[in-house]
Parts: C-alpha cells; structure tokens; sequence
C-alpha cells in the first residue's frame, strides 16, 4: 500500500452546492425564489452556504493541491481513476461515501466543504488544515483501514447481484414507507423472522449517524472505531411485544449473516439513491465483512 509521502497525483471531486443544484433545477431565478420563500425563507442560508463552499474548492484548488486535477462527482465515471495516488473528496459526509465507492483502489481523504452546516463525521480535514499538512510533508496524518461491508443478493430466478461495498451503513426495508418490512434473520446458527420499519447495518463509520439515533444510549455503547473488524445490525421501531420476543435485534457480526426477504423490498447502500437494490420476496442477501479495506488518510489532531 502506497504512503501518504508516496503522493504525487491528486484528484479532487467536488460536490455541487445546493444553490447550483436548485438552480438547474429550476430553471427559473423567480420561481426557485419562491420555493426558498415557502421553506422557511431559507434563501440568505443556502447563498451563504454556497458562498462559503466555492470559496473553500477555490482555496483547494489555488492553495492546497495547485497541480492537482479538479472535477464534480457526475464525472468520476468518465475519468482514468488509475492515474492518481490520492482521491479528495470535498464535500459532507454522503458525498464522501459515494466517492469512496470509487476510491477502493486508492488512498482517499474528506475535506469539509462547510463545516458550519456539515458535522463531518467522516471527515478528518478543513481545508487550513490540510493545506497544513500538505505544506508539512504529511506529517500528523496517518492511514487507517476502515471496515466495508459486502454484499451479494440471490433472486428466486437464478441471477446474483454484487452491489457496491458499504462504507457506513445499509438499509433493509420495505418499499413503501408505510408497510411493515418482513424478513428472515440466518445469523450464527440461529434463524428469527421478523417483522420491523426494516434492518440497519452499521460499520464503525456508520455508528455515530442514523444508528446513533435511534439506539438505546449504553447498550451497546453508540460508537466504536471505523477500523474495528466487524459491523452490527440493528432491527429499527420494534414493537413492545417484538422486543421481548425476538433475540436478534441489535448483534455483531465478525464474519457473515443472511437475510431473506419476505417483502417487496430493498437495500440502500449508505443511503445513495443510486445505491438501491431491489430485495423481492424469495431473494437471499448475504452480507460479510469484506476482505478489502477504505484506506483513508486521517488527521491526528482531530
């Protein structure tokens, strides 16, 4: 595995504002005006938001790699990933879990595009930071090896699918909001049908999101590490009768566990809606820590 002082070309993958996305959007400045009016008047806190995050990609790209190559997400498809050491990706945390499905091969970093609206979870630099660090050599950086999860699905009519690895968290569920998610739980010799709002898996870089706030604080513990060599599963909204039933409600799996679907139902995969796959009755997913690793680069001091 390359070093982080091995570096010599980067990529940098921007994340559009929700400014420019609401602009192509719609079309028109007058009614995109009116639609901020209706929520909540909420047009001085997008512009400056915006603001802020075009001025943080012109500082990356002036003052911290200025001989790196600069795209937005839509364009990582159609570019050699191969010809880069680094992959930055500038953004909050879902546009980094989608750019590190991209990012397995390589050395990835999250750099917070506005750390005023974005918590940063996954995320180990500002941009003063990293220009810091960049100008130091590297030094008070460090590569971790964070946990995927990955997954296969068997459809009743023969076809297997390999969806893209999770880095944060899956969701089980059924289509329709409304209707309750049922399934089958194959886990370590033990097998449970369930009935839920749907099953959520959770790396370590997960633990601290949607697990953190829908679990019971101490039990488990909220958070463990990104590079711990397991993910947990979790059974969202039970009721009072189902949680004293059921016993495979919220587990660790250090290797594999199987669930079949008794559902029109699907997976998403760290919550991207271009990572959701269908999960009918009959299909059987297998889910299994996964032989590769995220190796991102991190800060010490955060």
């Amino acid at each position: 595995m390359k070093t982080a002082k091995d570096i010599k070309k980067v990529l940098v993958v921007f994340k559009k504002t929700k400014y420019e996305l609401d602009s192509e959007r719609y079309s028109n400045p007058d009614f995109l005006l009116k639609i901020y009016k209706i929520q909540n008047d909420c047009h001085d806190k997008v512009f400056q938001s915006h603001e802020r995050q075009t001025q943080s990609r012109e500082f990356i790209r002036k003052e911290v790699f200025p001989n790196g190559e600069f795209i937005f997400r839509d364009d990582l498809d159609r570019i050699n990933l191969s010809n880069f050491e680094l992959i930055v990706s500038h953004g909050g945390d879902n546009h980094f879990t989608y750019v590190a499905h991209y990012s397995l091969n390589h050395l990835i970093l999250g750099c917070n595009s506005d750390s005023r609206t974005s918590v940063g979870a996954l995320l180990s630099f500002e941009p003063e930071a990293l220009l810091h660090c960049v100008k130091n050599g590297w030094n008070g950086s460090r590569i971790e090896e964070w946990t995927l999860i990955s997954v296969s699905i068997e459809y009743p009519n023969g076809e297997t699918v390999e969806t893209v690895q999770g880095v944060s968290e899956i969701s089980i569920r059924n289509n329709s909001p409304d209707l309750t998610s049922r399934y089958i739980i194959h886990h370590m010799n033990k097998i449970e049908e369930q009935k839920s709002s749907g099953l959520l898996l959770y790396t370590g870089a997960g633990s601290t999101g949607w697990y953190a706030s829908c679990a019971q604080k101490g039990n488990p513990p909220p958070s463990f590490s990104k590079t711990e060599p397991y993910f947990r599963v979790y059974s969202r909204e039970l009721g009072a009768r189902e949680q004293d039933r059921y016993k495979l409600t919220d587990f660790k799996v250090e290797n594999k566990f199987v669930v079949v679907s008794e559902m029109n139902g699907g997976i998403s995969v760290d919550s991207l809606p271009e990572n959701i796959y269908d999960f009918p009755a009959g299909a059987r997913a297998t889910f299994k820590v996964s032989a590769k690793k995220l190796n991102v680069i991190t800060n010490y001091d955060k």
